[in-house]
């Protein structure tokens, strides 16, 4: 007998028999952390039973997280003079300036006529003079297809963000928000009002990730995390109003007033948001809602 050629066959079993109970381990990790369709339907029909219509799919993973520093993105000279050139299209008569804000921070502000853009760290601003300009924004279409262009323009990557539109009194909201490894950053947006004559004004508040920190923790899965929010809504005080939520995600939310202006530790946070607009935050960790 060819006790070499027996001794590589039995290698080579062990081998494959060691991928798939590692392959196995790995399926039954991530069962774990896997919400079913059943779940889903159980905490949906209890919620519309307590007046929550959910018109939305639930986030179907949710394995353990690590938290995530963040630090204002800090733009130089050199960038802020490409940001109000690829906006004013050239340099000529720029005014600028530098005021302290009611928060006493330093910005930088570029005017030229009416029109302006400051810049803090963390923060850009931009205030668009649009008397002269004719009707030329009829649609949603055309208002997402414009906002699209300027964030192209500053330098973001639009097919990698996350965005949210409401309509307001003929005007069109976009608020745009940037992902690190598919995890939405709260904290890291750009607001931007569209009117019949264009881009009125942006409001872009830019936080760069530094690294995770602390060890990965669970977090609440999204069925026990909806019951959560059904019970905290149930306490407020004289609450009767049918919601209607309209989409949930997770991302990083940095609990500080004016996260912008320092470093800060992101938590994973579920997000709702309802067909009005308006948004709740609920810890992952804690469940419990801000």
């Amino acid at each position: 007998m060819n006790w070499a050629k027996v001794k590589n066959i039995l290698i080579i079993i062990f081998l494959i028999l060691n991928s798939i109970l590692g392959y196995m381990n790995y399926q039954k990790r991530v069962a774990v952390y896997t919400l079913t369709k059943e779940q889903e339907n159980n905490i949906k029909k209890l919620l519309y039973d307590n007046n929550i219509m959910v018109y939305t799919l639930l986030p179907e993973k949710y394995p353990p997280m690590r938290k995530l520093i963040l630090v204002p993105k800090f733009i130089d000279g050199d960038e802020q003079t490409k940001l109000f050139r690829t906006i004013f299209g050239d340099t000529e008569n720029i005014a600028v300036t530098t005021i302290t804000t009611d928060q006493n921070e330093k910005q930088t502000v570029y005017s030229k006529g009416k029109a302006k853009i400051g810049f803090a760290p963390g923060y850009v601003f931009y205030r668009a003079d649009l008397s002269a300009e004719k009707d030329s924004v009829f649609t949603k279409e055309q208002s997402k297809k414009l906002a699209d262009e300027f964030l192209e323009k500053l330098g973001y990557t639009v097919s990698k963000m996350q965005w949210q539109f409401k309509e307001d009194n003929s005007s069109y909201i976009y608020t745009y928000y940037e992902t690190y490894n598919g995890d939405i950053l709260y904290n890291s947006y750009a607001d931007l009002l569209i009117t019949s004559k264009g881009i009125e004004k942006a409001d872009i508040y830019r936080m760069k990730p530094v690294k995770y920190t602390d060890l990965s923790r669970s977090i609440y899965a999204p069925d026990e995390m909806l019951f959560g929010f059904m019970n905290q809504m149930k306490k407020k005080q004289g609450f009767e109003e049918i919601l209607v939520i309209q989409k949930i995600d997770l991302g990083y939310f940095i609990e500080s007033e004016s996260p912008w202006r320092k470093e800060g530790e992101g938590i994973p946070y579920y997000r709702i948001t309802l067909a009005n607009g308006r948004n709740f935050y609920i810890n992952a960790y804690t469940n419990q809602m801000r």
